[in-house]
């Protein structure tokens, strides 16, 4: 014999009945229960009046305000679970104006709008706003070229086109009023190394729009070399008795040259002059002077700055 047989005799046989007499102790109790005065703490939802068209909500507004009220359980239920919860209308006269509400200021305007229920205790301290005057402005869009993020050794080689040269922003007054002149394009990706043509966006804070929102970017890039070359000084009006000898004959040239025009560049493209009119007798010096290059050279770099001049001891005889 079970235990349960033993302690509960034919409640296996009866067990709808008990089901029944304990869900129907349970709805009593619960019904008689909700006909009780309670208090309780809510999140109440709010709404704010005030013409929205000529200002910006520069900081998101709170959408309930914390009140512990009393009143019957039934009512209490319906408020907790939203329903037919009319928000309380917190009115806005001179948005701009208003930085803030506190406790005092909200008791009266709650307590005027809550329908079954009594404020017993407003929870929320002080509701903050921050709310400006809308400014629309038309600004000049560019592209800033030094400013492209390109990989290391790549170059913009063509025109940058642009779909819009401008945009309608707007935006609260105090951004605004920072906005620059000229507002330039946001790139996204980085480490470009090819032709580009992207839809991009504008480099101004989240909450100002634009009007169009983006522009196409198109240009075009290209590998860049760093080279060197080596090629022989020209020298000019030094002494024809060789009183006066460079201490060096040849020079080094750095230079940086699209991979594309890479072999059409020689040392013949290239001429570099010292001339001994130009004689620095501090240090016993002549300043190199690149007289050509190649126009597809670029970054052009001597390697020395400076040419030593000897005197051999003959010429002090």
């Amino acid at each position: 014999m079970s235990l349960f047989r033993f302690f509960a005799p034919g409640l296996k046989e009866n067990w709808k009945v008990v089901l029944l007499s304990i869900l129907g102790a349970t709805t009593f109790w619960f019904f008689n229960a909700m006909n009780k005065n309670y208090s309780t703490r809510l999140d109440y939802p709010v709404s704010y009046q005030f013409n929205r068209d000529s200002v910006v909500i520069v900081e998101p507004l709170a959408k309930n305000v914390k009140i512990v009220v009393s009143s019957g359980g039934w009512n209490l239920l319906r408020k907790t679970l939203r329903i037919n919860a009319t928000p309380i209308q917190i009115p806005l006269d001179n948005p701009t104006e208003i930085r803030f509400l506190t406790r005092t200021s909200l008791i009266p305007l709650i307590s005027d709008q809550l329908d079954g229920l009594k404020l017993t205790y407003v929870v929320t301290d002080t509701m903050f706003f921050h709310i400006e005057d809308k400014v629309v402005s038309k600004r000049p869009i560019a592209v800033d070229s030094v400013n492209v993020p390109l990989k290391d050794s790549y170059r913009i080689v063509s025109p940058i086109r642009l779909e819009n040269d401008s945009a309608t922003f707007t935006g609260p007054k105090s951004l605004m009023h920072q906005l620059p002149e000229t507002v330039f394009v946001r790139f996204d990706e980085k480490d470009i190394d090819g032709n580009f043509d992207e839809e991009l966006k504008f480099e101004t804070e989240k909450i100002i729009k634009a009007e169009p929102a983006e522009t196409n970017v198109k240009f075009e890039v290209n590998h860049f070399l760093y080279k060197d070359i080596t090629i022989p000084i020209e020298f000019l009006h030094f002494p024809e008795d060789s009183s006066a000898l460079p201490q060096e004959r040849d020079i080094k040239i750095f230079y940086t040259i699209n991979e594309n025009f890479e072999d059409e560049v020689n040392a013949s493209d290239f001429s570099v002059t010292v001339d001994f009119t130009m004689f620095n007798e501090r240090d016993s010096t002549v300043t190199p002077i690149l007289m050509y290059a190649h126009d597809k050279a670029l970054d052009i770099v001597l390697a020395l700055d400076r040419v030593k001049i000897e005197f051999p001891p003959e010429s002090f005889r």
